[in-house]
């Protein structure tokens, strides 16, 4: 974000008014007894219950069981089978309940949940036969109905389970009001899930209110423990898109039953959606050790695994879900979405005809391919897929919607806005719908400027910039093409969105998209926010946003959008053309001294960990240093190679062996000889360990200078100075000349107003560590102090010379060149400040006024155009610009500078 691209980003969403309202009055009050162990197991139904619904299930399964062998009532078999379920024990559910049905021959409950239990594990015929015998037994039993329409819909008879559901509906609207009305929890979730199949099917989009406000607020009113309630209330606010109110209802039901899987893993769901990969994982891993059979939480795990490159791992998950269930449509669509990551269409063609041979109309498995594929850019596969589901299962509005959204991403706006018209009308509650139709419309107003390989839209207070963009595109473009030796088909569409709700909403078709994300790239769409985005004035570099995401516009289109993260992104750095990831050198370091950097079957992780910064920068920071280090290595023609290796479906091991004539391991040490020597100078961050930590080791290890360093630092932080100066000393004294001590020591002296004696002691130390970065700049600090600037420069200087010298020093040496009247050498630093920060108009125009006091006006032109290129309506820089310019004689220039403000 910031130049970093955003791909496909599914964040946080608008609240729904029809869908509000309900959570806040949904709270369960937990009525009742708690149930605890006093010498003896609980046998009670309601307390076993309790128990079971709570996550408490070691102790409900204990229960159940003597109580199935000691009453052996329908309901303890029953509730021995659930707490089986939840902790994925399928088989030795199916037993139990075979157990019940011998001592309650043909018991339609029990032969119910078995049906249930063995759909949900892919055994279809034996769950029709117990359907069949069920419903002779109690032809209006409801799981049985629910059932028998769940295998129906699976098997592709959509008529005949749309039959059951609209049973289901009817008999639940024809009793309510009189004195059979269903007021169970337990038919009420399964009439909550049937409506919201009759809705989807029938559109019906009313329904869905009714089904959060009326049909679940019942299910807690019976059962306060019933967090099934809230968790299918998530699930349907989430498939609209209303994701707070989703998280909400979520937590809610972990709050009644913290060992919920179900919850849990549609909770690692949303946090993948956010791009949390690892809090996505973590929370899978914990649903997995409750439930080590929940296929959605394999799934997850899969699907990160597919996201951040590791195939084979995701390839051992997927035959994990396979084996569980073995007709899962959605299982199957990661399999194929496996098989297009290999290149492999004769596997994807295996795939579609295995799920062929159990559904006759899988639209599901066509509707999470398609999903999966754009989250890879696999844009034709992914609109043959949305458009077979649509075709397949007209009832699933999301593939209507998801098709709108391809077409949204691709530029193609006219297709998307009819398509995204038709999901609205069939679910005006989806968010993501319903705001990509006002941006859209937003976009309708703006004007056009076209260009050779450019179609640029903008509003009327963005004119200068798009006519800026317009030559400076061009000339990129030219240099790209014989960079990447490759032309993009058709006019790039660029937009410069005038407000960064329209922004976020163009990206996201969500609001409230980050500040820092000042740039977006699908392939043949490039997005920029409007400098003055809502009347206010929030400058950033375009120019190094747009040939950020220019590159991307190539690389995607160049490698059919295989190319890996990596490269695109490291590429995209490249193109910049600054230093601004210098700032993080010491966090590299750190990394690079705790093992964790990333290497290039890792580095995915860290694009897709949006919850830890520190990840997404050290993976920008890494890809960025692998293009240089390729490049420097291989030579430019190696990248081409690359983007023409990854074109043909190549993987990066193979890559990189066709390409630089390495193995990848041999690669990798190679990059890592150049971290070592691109991070030699570098510290690491120096973060203290907690004082009790420090305190207790100082007492068990008082001559370890480190730790004794160490724990006068936490005093000082502390401002415990006589501590702080007692441990110095006693350190000093046995190991004089430790740096970490001196660094103390002299902080203790600066306290006292002796900056003197502070740089003096800093001096002696260096004369004995010399080239100890911290020394240097805390010396620095002191020397500017005592206003001995020469030294002082000449410290700078030395760090400069490492490339260690942070942003704080360049300033500093800056300031000193100044009062030396020393331009020159004032303007080489501000220039390395410049390059730091990319953003910073007020060095940049320091540059353009000291240049013009020298008389240089090539400079001159250098710096006030790039003032421009933050804030094309600088007065200042325009006239310095055409001053500069002027005195060069370059005349075209003005004309079409002049021409870009008419």
């Amino acid at each position: 974000m910031g130049r970093i691209s955003v791909f496909l980003i599914v964040w946080y969403v608008a609240t729904i008014a029809v869908l509000t309202g309900w959570i806040n009055n949904l709270g369960p009050s937990h009525a009742g007894d708690t149930a605890v162990r006093t010498g003896h197991l609980v046998h009670n139904p309601k307390q076993l219950r309790q128990l079971l619904q709570r996550g408490n299930y070691a102790e409900a399964e204990e229960g159940y069981r003597q109580a199935a062998q000691q009453r052996g009532a329908i309901e303890d078999y029953l509730g021995w089978c659930r707490v089986l379920r939840e902790t994925g024990r399928y088989d030795d559910a199916l037993k139990v309940l075979d157990e019940g049905l011998k001592k309650h021959k043909n018991q339609a409950d029990l032969l119910a949940e078995r049906a249930e239990v063995l759909y949900v594990t892919g055994r279809w015929e034996q769950a029709h036969q117990d359907v069949a015998a069920a419903l002779r037994t109690d032809a209006n039993h409801f799981r049985a109905r629910w059932v028998q329409a769940c295998l129906l819909r699976d098997q592709g008879d959509l008529e005949a389970a749309d039959q059951q559901v609209r049973w289901l509906v009817r008999t639940y609207t024809q009793l309510s009001g009189t004195a059979q009305e269903i007021r169970d929890a337990e038919r009420l979730l399964i009439v909550g899930l049937a409506g919201a199949e009759n809705a989807r099917r029938h559109r019906r989009p009313q329904q869905f209110a009714f089904i959060l406000n009326e049909i679940y607020k019942d299910a807690l009113r019976d059962d306060p423990d019933c967090w099934q309630a809230e968790y299918q209330a998530a699930q349907l606010l989430l498939e609209k898109h209303n994701q707070a109110e989703g998280e909400a209802a979520l937590d809610k039901a972990l709050a009644i039953n913290p060992r919920a899987a179900d919850a849990l893993a549609l909770k690692g769901r949303v946090a993948l959606d956010q791009r949390q990969a690892g809090q996505a994982v973590r929370l899978a891993d914990k649903a997995l050790k409750i439930h080590p059979n929940h296929l959605e939480a394999l799934r997850l795990l899969a699907d990160v695994r597919l996201l951040t490159g590791d195939l084979a791992g995701a390839e051992n998950l997927i035959k994990l879900a396979r084996d569980i269930h073995p007709r899962a449509e959605a299982t199957w669509a990661r399999q194929a979405v496996l098989a297009y990551l290999k290149g492999s269409a004769a596997s994807v063609q295996k795939v579609e005809q295995e799920v062929l041979s159990f559904c006759r109309t899988p639209g599901l498995w066509h509707l999470e391919t398609a999903e999966l594929l754009l989250l890879f850019k696999r844009y034709p596969e992914a609109e043959h897929h949305y458009k077979q589901a649509v075709k397949l299962r007209p009832d699933l509005p999301a593939a209507t919607a998801g098709l709108g959204f391809l077409y949204w991403q691709l530029g193609r706006e006219e297709e998307a806005q009819q398509v995204l018209k038709e999901a609205f009308q069939a679910d005006p509650f989806h968010v993501r719908v319903a705001n990509a139709l006002k941006v859209l419309e937003h976009l309708s107003k703006y004007q056009k400027r076209e260009t050779d390989h450019f179609v640029i839209k903008f509003s009327e207070r963005d004119k200068v910039l798009a006519a800026w963009l317009a030559d400076y595109l061009e000339l990129w473009y030219a240099e790209y093409q014989q960079r990447y030796g490759f032309t993009p088909a058709g006019k790039v569409l660029v937009e410069i969105l005038a407000s960064r709700e329209m922004f976020s909403g163009r990206i996201l078709a969500l609001p409230d998209l980050p500040g820092t994300v000042q740039g977006a790239s699908t392939g043949p769409l490039l997005l920029l926010p409007s400098p003055r985005a809502d009347n206010r004035v929030r400058l950033y570099n375009w120019v190094s946003v747009a040939r950020h995401e220019l590159t991307h516009v190539f690389n995607l289109q160049q490698t059919h959008y295989r190319v890996p993260t990596w490269l695109t992104e490291g590429l995209a750095v490249h193109a910049e053309q600054d230093q601004r990831f210098l700032a993080y050198q010491e966090l590299l370091k750190e990394r690079l001294v705790a093992g964790t950097i990333y290497n290039l079957n890792t580095i995915a992780r860290g694009y897709q960990n949006f919850a830890h910064s520190e990840d997404v920068i050290t993976a920008y920071y890494q890809g960025w240093l692998y293009v240089q280090y390729l490049t420097e290595q291989y030579g430019q023609k190696a990248i081409r190679e690359l983007l023409e290796a990854y074109q043909q479906g190549l993987s990066t091991q193979q890559a990189i062996l066709k390409v630089c004539g390495v193995s990848l391991d041999q690669l990798e040490q190679g990059y890592r000889r150049y971290l070592d020597k691109h991070l030699r100078a570098v510290p690491p961050r120096e973060i203290l360990p907690p004082l009790e930590e420090l305190e207790a080791s100082w007492n068990k290890h008082p001559d370890n200078a480190e730790v004794g360093a160490q724990l006068a630092a936490a005093y000082l932080q502390r401002q415990r100075w006589d501590d702080a100066r007692r441990i110095a000393e006693k350190v000093w004294r046995q190991h004089q000349g430790h740096p970490a001590t001196a660094l103390v020591l002299a902080r203790l002296h600066h306290r006292n107003k002796d900056v003197v004696a502070a740089a003096v002691l800093l001096e002696e130390t260096l004369q004995r560590n010399p080239g100890n970065v911290r020394l240097l700049r805390a010396l620095a600090r002191y020397l500017v102090l005592c206003e001995r600037n020469e030294r002082a420069i000449a410290v700078l200087e030395q760090l400069r010379s490492l490339q260690v010298a942070g942003e704080e020093q360049l300033e500093v040496l800056a300031e000193l060149y100044a009062l030396g009247q020393q331009r020159q050498q004032q303007a080489a630093v501000l220039a390395d400040l410049a390059a730091r920060q990319p953003d910073n108009v007020d060095v940049r125009r320091r540059l353009a006024r000291l240049w013009q006091q020298m008389g240089n006006w090539e400079q001159v032109a250098r710096w006030a155009e790039s003032i421009l290129w933050i804030d094309v309506e600088d007065s200042e820089a325009k006239e310095l610009l055409l001053s500069a310019w002027q005195h060069l004689g370059m005349h075209d220039q003005i004309r079409r500078l002049s021409a870009r403000y008419r």
